[in-house]
C-alpha cells in the first residue's frame, strides 16, 4: 500500500511540472507584463514592462496589488507572397477575468472586469487567427488581466501554432479544465443525494449520513472549477471565503465518516479537530485583508491533514480488521490523497501549474466509495433476508406445533368434558336406578311366592347389566381389556362359587389388547350372558373361561360340564341367545354354541386391531 501511495504521488507531481522550456513559448520573441496605469487602465503603459515566464502569477512580483496587468506577448510570422497562414491560439486561463487583444483588435473579454469579477481562472479558450487579423511579420497579443493578490492572479500558458496543433491543445485542457470537473461535479451531487437518501431509511448507521454531508459540501468546492462568477455572492472575498468554507467542512464530515465506517470513537480528538476547524473557518470569514493568504494556506494544509489522518485510520483499520470492503475503501482514499498533495503544491506555488487534479480524483474516490457502500448494504439487506427467512422458518415451525398443541388440549379437553358427563351419568344411574333396582329386589326375596322367580331373576339381570354399563363407563377407550374385564370376573367368579359351580379363568395377550367403550360392552355382555346361562339352566359343577388374542383375533370360550341349554320353550334362554347373536355381528365375529349330555360350549371370534409395533404370538 505504501508502495502504490507513492507512485500516484510521483505520478502528480510530475503531472504538474512545467515544459522544458524555460522562456517564452516557441514563435514568442518575447513576454512581458506591466501594472496597468490606475489613470488609465484601458491603454497599457507606454514604460515599465518586465519579461515574465508563462504560467505567471504577478503576486510573486507584485505582492500586493489588487487590479489591473497587461501581459504582452510578441512573434513574428514569416513573410508570404499572399497572406499568412492561419494559426490557432489557445490560451490555457487567465486568473480572475481579462481582455485579449490582437494587434488592436479586441478578441474576446469577459463581463466583469471590475468587482465582483468574472471567474476565467480555469477556463481555457481558443481562436482561429487569420488574415487581416494575423499579418506577415511582426504580430502582438495583449492579455489585459484583472484579479486580487490573495487568489494567485496571472495568466497561464498561451499557445501560437498550426490550427490543428493549437485545437489539440485547447481540446485537451478543456477536457482536464471543465469537462472532467462538470462530470466531477454531477457524480458529487448524485451521491450526495443517493446516500443522504439511505441514511434517512438506516439512520442507525451514520456513516451514510456523513458519507452524503461530505458529498454535499464538496459541491460548492467543486463548483469553483467551472463557475463563471461569483453569483450568488456580491464579491470575490465573499465567493472564495464560502468555497474555502465548505472545503475545510467537507474534509471534516469526511473524517467523521472515517470514524463511524471503522467503529471507533475517538470524542477527544473529535472536539479537538472541531474546534480547529471551527476556528479556522472563522478567521477565513474575519482575517484582515492583509492575512488572507496566510489564512487560505493554513486551512489549506490543515484539510490535506485532515484528509491524510482520515485515510491513515481507513488503512490502519484495514490492516487490522482484514475485511475486504475496509481494504477496498482504504484503496480508493489513496488516488484524492496523492492529488491533493499535488495540489496543495501548486497552491502554494511550488509547482508552476494551477492544474488541480482533487476535484476529478475525488470523483474517482466518491464512485469507489459508493461502490463499497453500496456492497456493505447489499450485504446488510442479504443478512436481513436470511434472518427475515429464518426467522418466517421458526414462526411457521412454531404455527404448526403451537396448532398441533391447542388441538390435542382441545380433543383432550373434549375428551375430558365427555368423560366427565359419563360419569355424572354413571353416578346418577348408580344413585338413582341402582338403588332402587337394589331394593326391588330385595323386596321379592323376602318373599316366598314362586311366580316371584322371574321378575326377581329380571331384576337381577337388569342391575348385571346396569353394573356392567358403570363399569364401563368408568374406563376409556385407552384401558386394556384386561382391566374391562376385572369387575365382571370378579363378581361372577363370586357368583357362581356361591352357588357351587368352580369358575376357572384362561386370559392370554390381553395386555396389549385394546377396545372401544361399544365393543368392549357388547363383548362384556356376551360373555356375562354366556355365564348367566351356565348360572341359570346348566346345573353345571366347573365352568372354564377362556379369552385368547392373537393374529389379529380375539377370542372366548365358555365351556362348562353341564347338562346343556334349557328346552328351547324357555322364553328368557332364547332371547338371550338372540342378544348374543345380535352384539356378536356388531363384533363382526362369528357366534358358535354347541351343547352336548356333558356339557355346552360357547365360542366367540372375531377381528381386532393391536397397536402399532405389537405383535402377540398365538
Amino acid at each position: 500500500m505504501q508502495q502504490l501511495l507513492l507512485g500516484l504521488l510521483l505520478f502528480f507531481l510530475f503531472a504538474g511540472l512545467p515544459p522544458a522550456a524555460a522562456g517564452g513559448l516557441p514563435g514568442f520573441e518575447r513576454i512581458e507584463a506591466v501594472r496597468a496605469d490606475p489613470t488609465a487602465p484601458d491603454t497599457p503603459p507606454a514604460e515599465g514592462w518586465a519579461t515574465v515566464t508563462l504560467p505567471d502569477a504577478w503576486a510573486e512580483r507584485w505582492p500586493a496589488h489588487d487590479g489591473m496587468v497587461w501581459y504582452r506577448l510578441r512573434w513574428n510570422e514569416p513573410a508570404a507572397a499572399g497572406e499568412p497562414s492561419p494559426r490557432g491560439l489557445a490560451m490555457d486561463y487567465l486568473s480572475m477575468a481579462g481582455a485579449i487583444y490582437v494587434n488592436g483588435t479586441l478578441l474576446a473579454q469577459d463581463t466583469q472586469l471590475e468587482e465582483p469579477l468574472s471567474r476565467s481562472w480555469n477556463y481555457p479558450r481558443h481562436w482561429l487567427l487569420s488574415a487581416p487579423l494575423l499579418r506577415s511579420g511582426p504580430n502582438e497579443l495583449l492579455v489585459r488581466v484583472s484579479g486580487l493578490a490573495a487568489y494567485a492572479p496571472g495568466l497561464g500558458q498561451v499557445t501560437v501554432d498550426q490550427p490543428a496543433a493549437a485545437e489539440a491543445h485547447y481540446r485537451h485542457e478543456q477536457l482536464i479544465r471543465q469537462s472532467l470537473h462538470m462530470l466531477s461535479l454531477g457524480i458529487t451531487l448524485a451521491m450526495g443525494v443517493l446516500y443522504g437518501l439511505f441514511w434517512l431509511l438506516r439512520r442507525n448507521e451514520t456513516f451514510y449520513g456523513w458519507f452524503s454531508l461530505f458529498s454535499l459540501l464538496w459541491v460548492p468546492v467543486g463548483y469553483n472549477y467551472v463557475a463563471r462568477d461569483t453569483w450568488p455572492f456580491g464579491s470575490t472575498h465573499a465567493y472564495q471565503a464560502v468555497n474555502m468554507s465548505a472545503l475545510v467542512l467537507s474534509i471534516a464530515a469526511f473524517l467523521m465518516f472515517a470514524l463511524r465506517f471503522c467503529d471507533l470513537q475517538r470524542r477527544r480528538a473529535v472536539r479537538l479537530i472541531g474546534g480547529a476547524i471551527g476556528l479556522t473557518t472563522t478567521a477565513l470569514w474575519l482575517a484582515p485583508h492583509a492575512l488572507l493568504s496566510p489564512v487560505r494556506d493554513a486551512a489549506v494544509v490543515m484539510a490535506l491533514a485532515t484528509y491524510a489522518l482520515s485515510v491513515w485510520i481507513i488503512c490502519r483499520h484495514a490492516l487490522a480488521s482484514g475485511k475486504r470492503e475496509v481494504q477496498a475503501l482504504a484503496l480508493c482514499t489513496l488516488l484524492p490523497l496523492a492529488a491533493g498533495t499535488h495540489d496543495v503544491l501548486v497552491f502554494h506555488n511550488v509547482l508552476a501549474t494551477n492544474l488541480y487534479y482533487t476535484p476529478w480524483s475525488s470523483s474517482a474516490m466518491l464512485v469507489g466509495i459508493s461502490f463499497v457502500l453500496t456492497w456493505r448494504f447489499v450485504v446488510g439487506m442479504r443478512l436481513v433476508e436470511h434472518f427475515n427467512a429464518e426467522l418466517r422458518h421458526h414462526v411457521e415451525d412454531a404455527t404448526r406445533r403451537l396448532s398441533s398443541v391447542l388441538h390435542r388440549e382441545h380433543a383432550t379437553e373434549l375428551e375430558n368434558t365427555r368423560l366427565a358427563e359419563r360419569m355424572n351419568l354413571v353416578r346418577d344411574l348408580h344413585d338413582g336406578l341402582g338403588m332402587t333396582l337394589s331394593g326391588h329386589i330385595a323386596s321379592l326375596e323376602n318373599r316366598s311366592a314362586a311366580g316371584h322367580d322371574t321378575a326377581l331373576w329380571a331384576l337381577k339381570e337388569v342391575r348385571d347389566d346396569l353394573r356392567l354399563i358403570i363399569e364401563s363407563s368408568s374406563l376409556g377407550d385407552a384401558d386394556r381389556l384386561s382391566e374391562r374385564l376385572a369387575p365382571l370376573r370378579h363378581r361372577s367368579t363370586r357368583v357362581l362359587e356361591a352357588a357351587g359351580i368352580e369358575c376357572t379363568w384362561a386370559l392370554r395377550g390381553l395386555d396389549q389388547c385394546r377396545l372401544d367403550d361399544r365393543r368392549g360392552l357388547d363383548f362384556l355382555r356376551l360373555l356375562q350372558e354366556a355365564l348367566a346361562n351356565v348360572l341359570k339352566h346348566s346345573r353345571a359343577s366347573k365352568v372354564r373361561v377362556g379369552i385368547d388374542a392373537a393374529d389379529g383375533q380375539l377370542s372366548l370360550s365358555v365351556a362348562d360340564d353341564g347338562s346343556g341349554f334349557a328346552g328351547g320353550g324357555d322364553a328368557h334362554g332364547g332371547m338371550g341367545l338372540r342378544n348374543m347373536e345380535a352384539r356378536a355381528r356388531r363384533l363382526n365375529g362369528t357366534l358358535d354354541i354347541r351343547s352336548t349330555p356333558d356339557g355346552t360350549t360357547v365360542a366367540l371370534r372375531f377381528p381386532i386391531q393391536l397397536p402399532a409395533g405389537v405383535a402377540i404370538a398365538g
